[in-house]
């Protein structure tokens, strides 16, 4: 799969890296019996379905039906490349990797992301130098003196200024024999007339960090009302806005002790909690929430709180991405700050325990619906019918009949109409065919296949005393075949092959996750519930073989083929007496 890095180095690393720590530090994991649990990060989890064996280093999701090794993990929620993932890996356990030849392709697909993550550290670096010069960056930290930015979150976060200047940080990276082609990919500048630009000019600058503080991205405030007020980086090979959360980085523990939340929208709204000792905070960049920030924020807190600004622009975010919470099973609470102010402005105003309070009456998802609705539309006759008219989908939404029944009362009380009224228009907008996460479906319709094939993966040494090509050239279900070819091509008369090492050879995510799940199978590991099963096969086999050659028989009768009917008779003797004898 690598290709030019040696398997023994991929099992050197693959074995350094125990898949729960590094799991961990994505998902948050607890453990049960001998295996740790945890919400699926791979879809919408609600009941801990996503399991990690630290013994066979190995996790599969019983929900979704994901599974794999770690790097397959790494591949998945990373969304990097293989050769990346074994590399992140071996960066992160002191393993150099010798490399052999490569493809003009493979040096530039494992190179060019390198090299940009190498220039964001530096331009990182060269717009805290300048926020730090004694003149040049004097405007910009007396501004942040103005926001009340203290020097260690400040330090924290990495803050830095970009001059007003068109061409500082570009002349600065020639002047280092950068290339402006790879300046452009990280959306440091901008190219224009076969020119380039500084995208970011006067400027405060805020580093966009994943969780192992590997710079991204960036974002920049104008140090004035001008506009746009925020500019950031465009997606780019290593930074992508719907996959990253800022300030995670230092949130993650912070959230996995208070097990929640907060999450902001903007940069200074983040950073002024943490000036009042808040940690557990995450800012989604400017961008609208996605699926994957959510469950992102699932692998380390359970309870999410919305803090967008009191205006009509945060009332309306809030609103937009609702949806996604209920749709990865997730009921966020939404804290409605007092009119005319951010979170920003509010913390410093009532400070860190009065923030604390507030967000004690944070709303869920209805009472937050059902409140912002007749503040917008407010009690006139009209105003009522276009509350219900934004209320009744939401309203008819909701899978729970007690839920939806209590907040239709409120809602008839509030608006002083008669339940039954808004009852039937909620009716009449629910979705008929309401799609509710169903168990997955059974991957195989033989169990006894599939148990065979589990031995094979986990007691290797028990199908010693049988036929086992006869015994996988039998299987019916076509993966399990194929699963089972591969296990017999891949081992060798002294050293079998384990689920692990075919899970690293195999780039079949269908057959991976297949691997992982059958794996994960309690199975009786004693020579006599093997044997039993390997038996009963057998069993099958012949009735089947029996079945098959009767039918030929049959068929050569009725066409009178006596040349035929004497070969399969004979066939069907020869076959019945191996068997026997076996026996």
């Amino acid at each position: 799969m690598a290709g030019f890095i040696p398997e023994d180095i991929i099992a050197h690393v693959r074995d350094a890296a125990n898949i729960v720590d590094v799991i961990a530090e994505y998902v948050a994991l607890r453990k049960t019996g001998k295996n740790f649990i945890g919400l699926c990060p791979f879809h919408a989890d609600k009941k801990p379905s996503f399991t990690v064996s630290e013994e066979k280093q190995i996790f599969h999701c019983f929900g979704c039906g994901q599974g794999g090794n770690v790097f397959s993990f790494l591949i998945q929620h990373n969304n990097l490349s293989f050769p990346e993932a074994v590399g992140f890996l071996a960066q992160k356990y002191g393993i150099e990797i010798p490399t052999r030849k490569m493809s003009p392709t493979q040096k530039k697909e494992l190179k060019e992301k390198e090299r940009l993550f190498k220039i964001n550290k530096e331009a990182a670096d060269y717009f805290k130098g300048i926020l730090s010069h004694p003149s040049s960056g004097k405007q910009a930290r007396e501004y942040l003196g103005k926001r009340q930015m203290t020097p260690e979150v400040i330090d924290r976060f990495m803050l830095g200024y970009a001059q007003q200047s068109w061409t500082g940080l570009t002349q600065y990276f020639s002047r280092r024999g950068v290339p402006r082609d790879d300046l452009e990919k990280t959306g440091l500048v901008v190219a224009k007339n076969g020119r380039y630009y500084d995208r970011f000019r006067d400027r405060i600058i805020f580093p966009i960090v994943d969780i192992h503080e590997t710079v991204l991205g960036f974002g920049g405030r104008c140090l004035d009302d001008s506009l746009p007020k925020y500019l950031n980086s465009p997606d780019t090979p290593v930074y992508h806005k719907s996959r990253t959360l800022y300030g995670l980085h230092v949130a993650k523990e912070a959230c996995r002790q208070s097990g929640s939340v907060f999450i902001v929208e903007g940069y200074f709204d983040l950073l002024a909690l943490h000036c009042h000792g808040i940690q557990s905070v995450v800012a989604t960049l400017g961008t609208a929430m996605t699926r994957q920030h959510v469950r992102i924020m699932k692998g380390y807190a359970r309870q999410m709180i919305l803090v967008f600004d009191s205006d009509e622009a945060g009332i309306k975010a809030a609103e937009r991405s609702l949806p996604l919470f209920l749709e990865e099973k997730v009921d966020p609470r939404i804290l409605i700050l007092p009119e005319g102010k951010d979170p920003d402005s509010y913390v410093f105003e009532v400070g860190a325990d009065g923030f604390l309070k507030a967000t004690e009456k944070a709303l869920g998802v209805m009472p937050f619906l059902i409140a912002s609705a007749i503040k917008k539309h407010g009690l006139s006759l009209e105003g009522k019918v276009r509350i219900i008219e934004a209320l009744k989908g939401p309203l008819g939404s909701l899978l729970d009949g007690v839920s939806r029944s209590v907040y239709i009362r409120d809602l008839a009380e509030r608006l002083d109409i008669d339940e039954s009224a808004i009852l039937e228009q909620v009716r009449a907008s629910a979705t008929k065919d309401k799609k509710a996460v169903s168990s997955p479906k059974p991957r195989h319709n033989s169990k006894l296949e599939e148990a065979l094939v589990a031995i094979m993966l986990q007691c290797p040494e028990m199908v010693s005393g049988f036929n086992p090509q006869e015994i996988v050239e039998g299987f019916e279900t076509v993966e399990l075949k194929e699963l089972g070819r591969m296990i017999l091509q891949k081992s060798s008369s002294d050293r079998p092959v384990t689920g692990a090492d075919l899970i690293a050879q195999t780039d079949d995510a269908q057959i991976r996750n297949l691997i992982s799940s059958l794996l994960m199978e309690e199975i009786q590991t004693d020579s006599d519930s093997c044997h039993k099963i390997l038996r009963q096969y057998q069993a099958r086999l012949r009735k089947r073989r029996i079945r098959l050659l009767s039918k030929k028989i049959k068929e050569a009768e009725r066409t009178n083929n006596q040349e035929l009917l004497n070969q399969l008779l004979a066939e069907k003797q020869e076959w019945a007496q191996q068997h026997l004898e076996a026996l």
